[in-house]
């Protein structure tokens, strides 16, 4: 069954739930699909299309994983130079608020008298309820964090203004709420579902990817998501931040790698991972590791003189560019560092690694190429798994509400290791190496161990201006030593390019936000309107978000 006749399904399905209210939905059932979605499917097309949806080569690869400088593009630049285009924000914008569809309506399935039974079959209906609403708060959390005021639905709340999802009066064109009350709610949705958890019975039998429906581990993570969420806003309204946060520790977070929120994609090209499907099967190379990136997992940039071990997962020597459109032709293990073997020297030495400079013209970025440059490794197989949260941003955070604490510094660096499959000896001979725990180190280990989760990434740039490694417009590129990139054999070495914004509003600093989509003011413009007026007046890309205080 496709994405798309699911979709198809559940609008028939809600549809048919709100007749009474709106006798006009009537006309949009179809009587040739069924009435009925199992709440199992609902549940595990919502987390692969929310993968599929945020974490692809459009809406991630285009935008904030190129923005925080984890990647740049090789042949269209002006996306990283933050033009990013109009059609793609607006699909994705329509493509998320569908999966939020799918997780509201497994909490109706659940709690209507009439159906819950039926649910039931599937796992606990409090529980359901309860994942439900976890990954509507994780999406909308990100919903915000990138847009500023949303359409918002809640589960719990009676607010006038969280119109979203409605299949009534507002369907079409809900209001934009204030995103303080966004965010606010989001946290007492994720106390509610954190409380309202039976630990004693699974969330669901079938069709959870993410934890096979345990219900211990979906209550550690609607907890360790309170404190992603409370220390964003904890310089903004520290009273109410630091009293979620502490009940949430009380309730029980992340306690290891074990705890992970991670949705590991099949090895079916259909179902896999989305950049292993941009790169291998629809043999795309359009994405590098970036320069700065590269720069600081070799150690030469940043707090840290060593070479992260993670650089040999994150990214492929340039000689392997072969490997991205030749599937099972190169196995991406032979670029890993086996027991015996020195990170930085031999067939690993970082020589090996670079990274595309970033921001520059499409026309240079050519002429470098992707042959020259390193492309990404793990992240695009298969089979992939990517994070909701993890246990290593878990540990970042507490080491910060500690006061910056080296024990939990250095556990999140272990996990962050451990995750990505390091093996224990370059593990300890890397923490041997750590220098001890300060607000740029832990920061910049927690961008380090974000790497494919870009849009948290790029939240925590604005919430903290960590790393210092990231290139702003105006500054220094790269600078051609070997004149690669000069105009005329006459042209002088060392030639500096600069990173020069396509966005006027943007010439000192990356995006605040992302403009709403352009299909906004002509299908909602009631809401649109609203949502400008919450920014205060402008929608523009250099408008800081209520929480981004420096």
């Amino acid at each position: 069954m496709t994405k798309k006749t699911i979709y198809i399904l559940f609008i028939s399905l809600l549809s048919i739930m709100t007749a009474c209210e709106n006798a006009l939905t009537e006309t949009n059932i179809n009587p040739n699909q069924p009435k009925e979605v199992p709440v199992s499917t609902l549940m595990i097309n919502a987390q692969s299309s929310l993968i599929d949806h945020i974490r692809d080569e459009s809406y991630s690869g285009r935008m904030a994983l190129t923005w925080v400088q984890y990647w740049t593009q090789s042949n269209y630049t002006n996306e990283d130079r933050y033009l990013f285009s109009d059609n793609t924000n607006a699909e994705r914008w329509t493509e998320i608020y569908l999966d939020l569809m799918d997780l509201q309506a497994i909490a109706k399935l659940n709690s209507d008298p009439k159906t819950k039974a039926k649910a039931a079959l599937y796992g606990n209906n409090d529980n359901q309820i309860a994942v439900a609403r976890i990954l509507s708060s994780w999406t909308f959390m990100l919903l915000t964090e990138t847009y500023g005021p949303i359409p918002y639905a809640s589960y719990g709340s009676k607010n006038a203004t969280f119109e979203a999802l409605e299949a009534k009066t507002y369907q079409l064109n809900p209001i934009y709420a204030d995103p303080q009350d966004i965010y606010l709610d989001i946290l007492k949705e994720l106390r509610e579902a954190a409380d309202m958890i039976n630990e004693g019975e699974p969330a669901f039998t079938q069709g959870d990817n993410i934890y096979n429906g345990d219900a211990s581990k979906w209550k550690k993570l609607a907890n360790s998501l309170i404190l992603r969420g409370a220390l964003r806003i904890r310089k903004a309204l520290p009273e109410k931040a630091n009293a979620a946060i502490e009940k949430a520790i009380q309730s029980g977070v992340m306690t290891s790698n074990q705890d992970n929120a991670i949705f590991i994609s099949d090895n079916i090209a259909a179902n896999a991972a989305p950049f292993y499907r941009a790169f291998v099967i629809s043999k795309r190379s359009d994405f590098t590791v970036a320069k700065p990136f590269i720069d600081l997992l070799k150690g030469e940039v940043g707090p840290f003189s060593a070479v992260d071990p993670r650089l040999y997962y994150y990214a492929a020597p340039y000689q392997a560019v072969a490997f991205a459109s030749s599937g099972d032709q190169v196995t991406r293990g032979d670029f890993i560092p086996k027991e015996g073997e020195r990170l930085g020297e031999g067939r690993f030495s970082t020589d090996f690694y670079i990274g595309m400079p970033y921001g520059l013209e499409s026309e240079y970025t050519s002429k470098i190429g992707v042959e020259a440059t390193s492309l990404p490794n793990a992240p695009i197989t298969a089979t992939f798994g990517n994070p909701f949260m993890d246990y290593a941003e878990l540990s970042f955070i507490l080491s910060e509400l500690n006061g910056w604490d080296n024990d939990h510094y250095r556990q999140g660096v272990r996990a962050s290791l451990e995750r990505w499959g390091v093996a224990p000896r370059y593990i300890d001979e890397y923490l041997a190496q750590l220098p001890p725990a300060s607000e740029e180190t832990v920061l910049t280990q927690k961008y380090i161990a974000l790497y494919m989760q870009p849009f948290n990434a790029w939240a925590e740039y604005r919430r903290t201006g960590y790393p210092k490694t990231l290139i702003k417009p105006g500054e220094v590129s790269f600078i051609d030593t070997k004149g690669i990139l000069n105009e005329s054999p006459d042209a002088p070495l060392g030639k500096k390019y600069l990173f020069h914004s396509l966005v006027d509003d943007l010439q000192d600093d990356l995006p605040a936000r992302l403009r709403y989509s352009n299909k906004e003011p002509l299908f909602n413009p009631r809401g649109y309107q609203k949502g400008v007026q919450l920014l205060g007046g402008s929608d523009k890309m250099s408008t800081k978000l209520w929480w981004d205080i420096d």
